[in-house]
């Protein structure tokens, strides 16, 4: 009887916990991410970070984001160092087609992912251009006299998204409040959402409305529950990228009473500038700083407790020892350009909420590795929104009209069912062709002030 009992119970405990189930677990990726990503040559590596877990095999893919015709390709995983989180050197197949990628890791058969994370090109070029964003602020009701129409399901944003999307920049630099700080938590889903519409990278750094602390939430807590960072570095080529958190307060000194902050100005802790000298320290032909605040005004105006821009004169002294060529900025919703010895101050309007002349972005380009160009129209103006549109006729037809003062190239997508086309007025640069239908990628400078049809036959 006894044998016949042990054995019952033996069968009875393997019903309930059965020996050959995994263990339940879950990780984080820590980079890349959206909002800070990986910009890869095909056949290039890039670094992948996670949380530290047990494992027994890793594996990553990259996979279009939310295109029509999807791609999934895995990347081979070179190396594995294990610190206080996982490291992993990956590689990306030479046959990989220059797109923005999500990118997925699974560990032991338990999946994460990270959207719009991986950018893969065709080689990093000397000739580069950036779209510089500032000031999205979702969830903003300000605006709404400048155009109450497109303030209403965020429009706006989207409109500036879709602009940029054409222009097609190499990668684009978002200087902070890209929330209100009415309701974070729907304004940092909503946001997300609204960043996700980006065919392009996309690299951001923290502002004052984003990280308010009020009785029932912390702002910060929702961006390091999206975002990850709020400051941390990054290179493209020859030119490197500090990405600041400028509103770098205690709890205390970011107290907002509903709407009413005790403190809207700059500030950057001594932490972050031991930081940022270190980053500085490293050898590139352009240097950039990006961040909220611009450090050649002070905010004592911005605070109700009467506190200046802290850390901004040590911030100017840095720029000036280690001759930063520009910093981006945002906070003022006004376009400014000021030179201040070796370094070009740059500040852009914002694309939706008040501002002092219209809604609107900035393209900064470099060719050679030296800067050409920052503004639509001297001394200091970015591009205004609205003057650059597209209809779609059926799937074979595209109109474009350019009413900017500036002649463009522009990029473009046709989705068509699979066969031999012809493009006429632009010139293909890829087709992606999956399960009868195509994706056509096609190129077609647009003169200003012109109506302009690209089509298929």
């Amino acid at each position: 009887m006894k044998k016949i009992f042990a054995f019952t119970l033996t069968l009875l405990l393997l019903t309930i916990t059965p020996p050959s189930l995994p263990k339940s677990f879950s990780f984080e990726i820590f980079y890349p991410k959206m909002g800070y990503p990986a910009i890869v040559e095909r056949g290039g590596s890039f670094e992948i970070i996670i949380s530290k877990v047990d494992f027994s095999r890793i594996e990553a893919k990259i996979e279009t984001s939310y295109e029509p015709t999807p791609d999934e390709i895995y990347v081979e995983i070179e190396n594995v160092s294990i610190g206080e989180k996982i490291y992993i050197k990956a590689r990306i197949p030479e046959l990989a087609p220059p797109e923005l990628y999500n990118i997925t890791v699974l560990i032991d058969g338990v999946e994460k992912k990270e959207v719009r994370a991986v950018n893969v090109v065709e080689n990093i070029s000397q000739n580069f251009k950036i779209a510089h964003i500032s000031d999205l602020h979702v969830g903003d009701p300000r605006g709404i006299r400048i155009n109450l129409k497109e303030k209403i399901n965020l429009r706006a944003i989207k409109k500036c998204i879709e602009e940029i999307n054409l222009i097609h920049p190499d990668f684009a630099i978002i200087t902070g409040d890209l929330v209100y700080g009415a309701r974070y938590e729907e304004e940092y889903e909503k946001l997300y959402e609204i960043l996700e519409e980006f065919d392009v990278p996309f690299y951001i750094c923290p502002g004052n409305h984003d990280g308010y602390f009020k009785a029932s939430e912390d702002g910060f807590n929702f961006w390091e529950n999206y975002f990850g960072l709020k400051n941390y570095s990054f290179s493209y080529g020859n030119a490197q990228f500090i990405m600041v958190n400028s509103y770098d307060w205690d709890k205390k000194d970011r107290l907002a009473f509903s709407l009413i902050p005790l403190n809207w100005g700059g500030a950057i802790s001594d932490e972050q500038i031991k930081w940022i000298e270190e980053e500085l320290k490293e050898e590139y032909s352009i240097k950039f700083i990006c961040l909220h605040h611009n450090p050649l005004w002070d905010t004592k105006n911005n605070s109700l407790l009467g506190k200046s821009y802290y850390g901004r004169e040590k911030l100017i002294d840095l720029i000036k020892n280690y001759s930063v060529n520009f910093v981006l900025a945002g906070h003022v919703h006004a376009d400014d350009v000021t030179v201040f010895g070796a370094t070009t101050f740059i500040t852009t309007t914002t694309p939706s909420s008040s501002c002092r002349d219209y809604w609107g972005y900035r393209i900064i380009e470099f060719r050679n590795w030296s800067f050409y160009s920052c503004n639509y129209k001297e001394p200091k103006y970015s591009i205004p929104s609205y003057m650059l549109n597209i209809t779609h006729e059926g799937d074979k037809k595209i109109f474009v009209e350019n009413n900017l003062e500036i002649n463009l190239t522009l990029h473009l997508k046709f989705f068509v069912k699979s066969g031999n086309y012809k493009v006429m007025n632009g010139e293909v640069e890829q087709i992606r062709e999956k399960d009868g239908y195509m994706q056509i990628y096609v190129r077609s400078e647009v003169e200003r002030e012109s109506i302009k049809e690209i089509y298929l036959i």
